[in-house]
């Protein structure tokens, strides 16, 4: 047991070693993330992340994650009988909205999509769930 905490430190050391370093490619001198601020900034639209779809008094809360600065962020949704419709637009800085559109007993899958001015990103990874099952 002793040896495999030393050897567990020593990953751990490692690895916050790793996370402290950084790597700048002088060809790239335009930051490539999105760490907030400007919502008008440049580089590619890239789609948020769609986190969690959370059941809540028999309507559904979406979660996600922003990748590249937004004006807004517009969600589609489906049931398994349909194609996919828009559902709700948020705030570019939001990065949650309670759907109460989705209140049947059935499961509703999202993707989402990063909108800046006349731009949009791809869609987003899709999630599901049912606001009767939490």
């Amino acid at each position: 047991m002793k040896r495999f905490a030393s050897s567990f430190a020593r990953v751990l050391l490692l690895l916050a070693a790793g996370a402290c370093a950084s790597e700048v490619d002088p060809a790239d001198s335009e930051p490539t993330g999105y760490a907030g601020g400007d919502p008008s900034a440049g580089g590619p639209l890239e789609a948020p992340v769609l986190e969690d779809v959370i059941p809540m008094s028999k309507v559904l809360r979406v979660r996600w994650s922003l990748v590249s600065p937004c004006e807004e962020v517009e969600a589609e949704r489906r049931t398994d009988a349909e194609t996919f419709a828009p559902a709700f637009t948020a705030e570019g800085t939001d990065t949650d909205h309670v759907d109460e559109g989705a209140n049947e007993d059935q499961a509703y899958t999202y993707r989402l999509r990063c909108v800046r001015g006349d731009e949009a990103s791809g869609f987003s990874n899709t999630l599901s769930a049912n606001p009767f099952i939490e």
